[in-house]
């Protein structure tokens, strides 16, 4: 009931929110966003004869498609921006959520019956990687008056995830606000009750002073694991499984070890035979079977049952991508922990370098255009629609996100500093081999292969797929 309420506060306050900014919002440069929208646009230079279209697969975010928004107030806002396209452009702007899956097989259909199913699709970072290979997408480079360099379009980290063939880059993030939660992966989500309850440091004050590293990490594991029964009492974190590795693949990244690095000819090479992956599957394994720290999933009917251990205080940690935690849905409700939910990027190893342990990887939600669009007219229609909306500014997602997701600033801060800083994981050119990566990894923190046996295995395996993904 309590959290109830609070979400409800949170719903009040981002409403009158809305309703108070066109008084307040300001940008440096004098820009308000009471001005007229056309005057910052260019129009008219041509115009575009029939029917814009858009296509979502995403279904628990704020999306392209108005009417499966997670926020009424900001769905109207979209409408209205689709409806000041129209007019400018001369045409017809169709938004609609199709279901998981069938953009990419309808695509194909569309393709050869030579017909624009669509203009601009917002897939996941796989299903665009597997689009461009099929020859279904334009790369973005290709559109007149679009700039892709602009952080409009989103930070590097994303650009080099979607970036392939010849430098091309052939998906980008709308920044202002058709998505407002990016997402990025390798985020450590806590329980800063249960951390505090056994008398752990926190991870956010370790962070402050420097010292969020795996050293520190494991005393906290340890110190909060509490064994009273089978599948009772506190652990640390699930343990990881080739269906459920996100914990694998961020202790990895946090030691910058790399799925792939480029070679200089063009092609890419199998980063994970080196000592950063070995280090890092050596520490996350011992952690796992000799300090024992983690709670069994095995043989759990739940369809999350890494969330559903962490929502049930089960474990004090959770690592997954960004999206999590903020849908109705009845497998992702980690909005009901109030203050007690936090976010932090994961620990760092002691050989990392950069100035995050945040990458995008194959699940990162991304805007993609199709190969039939008009590159004559639709970077046009592309640079007006996302232009911040009405009483916003260029910032106003983040203040959007702050407002609904977040409970504490610093929290807030770090995820914008993960955004800004992440690099791209390269898990959307080994997709055929990410099966295959989940098991070996599963294997090393099992005790049932060593880490180098895994990594001489997969070395072939990747590269191999690898040289076919050239830039």
């Amino acid at each position: 009931m309590k959290c109830r309420t609070f979400a409800k506060f949170l719903i009040c306050i981002f409403v009158i929110s809305l309703m108070t900014s066109a008084c307040s919002v300001q940008s440096a440069d004098g820009y308000h966003p009471n001005d007229s929208f056309t005057d910052k646009v260019e129009t008219k230079a041509g115009t575009f004869s029939g029917v814009f279209r858009i296509k979502t697969e995403a279904s628990d975010s704020l999306t392209l498609d108005p009417d499966s928004s997670v926020s009424s107030v900001r769905s109207e806002a979209m409408k209205t921006r689709y409806a000041e396209i129209e007019d400018l452009f001369d045409c017809t702007v169709e938004a609609k959520q199709v279901k998981d899956g069938s953009i990419t097989t309808t695509m194909m259909a569309s393709t050869a019956a030579a017909r624009n199913y669509a203009d601009i699709f917002q897939l996941s970072a796989e299903h665009i990687y597997n689009m461009y290979k099929g020859g279904y997408l334009t790369y973005a480079q290709n559109l007149e008056e679009f700039d892709i360099t602009d952080e409009k379009w989103g930070y590097d980290g994303q650009k080099e995830m979607m970036t392939f063939a010849e430098g091309q880059t052939y998906g980008f993030r709308n920044m202002y606000w058709a998505a407002p939660l990016p997402s990025v992966s390798g985020i450590l989500y806590y329980n800063a009750d249960l951390i505090a309850q056994n008398v752990m440091p926190s991870p956010a004050e370790l962070y402050e002073n420097d010292n969020w590293d795996w050293e520190h990490f494991a005393q906290i594991c340890i110190g909060v694991t509490n064994h009273i029964a089978d599948r009772q009492g506190t652990y640390a974190f699930v343990t990881p499984t080739s269906e459920f590795p996100s914990i694998i693949h961020a202790a990895v990244n946090s030691n910058s070890g790399q799925r792939l690095y480029p070679d200089g000819n063009g092609g890419y090479k199998c980063g994970y035979m080196d000592w950063n992956t070995l280090d890092a599957l050596e520490w996350l394994g011992d952690l796992v079977r000799e300090n024992k720290i983690t709670y069994d999933i095995q043989d759990s009917a739940s369809k999350n049952p890494d969330v559903e251990a962490f929502v049930n205080f089960y474990t004090t940690f959770l690592v997954s991508d960004s999206s999590v935690g903020f849908s109705d849905s009845e497998y992702f409700p980690l909005y009901t922990f109030e203050d007690d939910f936090r976010w932090i990027e994961f620990p760092k190893g002691p050989n990392f370098t950069g100035k995050t342990t945040a990458y995008y990887s194959s699940s990162d939600q991304f805007l993609a255009l199709s190969n039939t669009v008009d590159i004559g007219i639709v970077g046009k229609i592309l640079n007006a629609m996302f232009e911040p909306l009405e009483d916003e500014d260029e910032d106003g997602w983040k203040d959007y996100i702050e407002r609904n997701f977040f409970f504490y600033e610093e929290d807030f801060e770090l995820y914008e500093k993960m955004l800004k800083y992440a690099s791209s994981d390269y898990s959307v050119m080994t997709i055929r081999t990410n099966l295959s990566i989940n098991d070996l990894f599963a294997a090393v923190i099992d005790g049932v292969k060593t880490p180098k046996e895994a990594t001489e295995q997969l070395v072939p395996v990747v590269e191999g797929l690898a040289g076919q993904t050239n830039k």
